[in-house]
């Protein structure tokens, strides 16, 4: 991937979005897991796959999905919000293996911030991924915690592994510009993230406090 950083999903979600690619040679998707951030979760054990697809074909992927029986072990998760496994009672049987993963299905209407991984399939950068985890979490349409989301996206901000102003500009398209302004100052001034631009910072503090004043009205 050029000019973003670099990110490798694991082989088990490559073989699943070839998998999709060539069912639905129609269908332009991206795909990603969580495999770079398992490191800073505290309670996510299982790695999780992100199908995210075109709002047209949201639920024949998930029906495609959920019915293959090479995906028996993965529980499917509709990407909506009250996040409930699509496939639970069918996972869950006595006839099948410990579930390994979790696949969400989740709509959306662009595919920017992504690079070609082959044919209809696209991998996002490890920016947007961190943006699109917390927008997630924090719209109910993950079983994952919005404190887990944050704690990957800290561990990489400390690591120097992420372009923040890319990031911002990424989060400001998706409506979460002030919630990253914010998350970024309160890390920063808990000492959970150093030498940061305080540029970064500004703007995250002026939201930060214009909260606080209303909470006191």
């Amino acid at each position: 991937m050029t000019n973003k950083s670099r990110y490798e999903p694991a082989e088990n979600t490559k073989r699943i979005a070839r998998l999709l690619a060539e069912r639905m040679p129609h269908l332009e998707f991206a795909f990603w897991d969580l495999s770079e951030f398992m490191p800073a979760f505290h309670n996510v054990r299982r790695n999780m796959i992100f199908i995210e697809c075109e709002s047209l074909a949201h639920k024949e992927v998930i029906s495609s999905l959920a019915a293959d029986p090479k995906l028996r072990n993965y529980l499917v998760y509709s990407g909506e919000r009250k996040p409930v496994a699509i496939n639970e009672e069918w996972a869950s049987a006595k006839s099948t293996k410990e579930i390994r993963d979790v696949i969400a299905v989740i709509a959306r209407r662009d595919f920017k911030e992504t690079d070609v991984f082959e044919k209809n399939a696209r991998i996002p950068s490890l920016e947007r991924q961190l943006v699109d985890l917390m927008a997630y979490s924090l719209r109910g349409y993950l079983p994952i915690a919005l404190d887990e989301a944050v704690d990957a996206f800290a561990w990489h901000v400390k690591r120097n592994a992420v372009r923040i102003t890319y990031m911002q500009r990424y989060a400001t398209r998706r409506y979460m510009g002030w919630f990253l302004d914010i998350l970024l100052y309160k890390l920063a001034e808990e000492g959970k993230i150093m030498a940061v631009d305080p540029r970064y910072l500004e703007n995250g503090r002026r939201y930060y406090e214009a909260i606080l004043r209303v909470g006191k009205a």
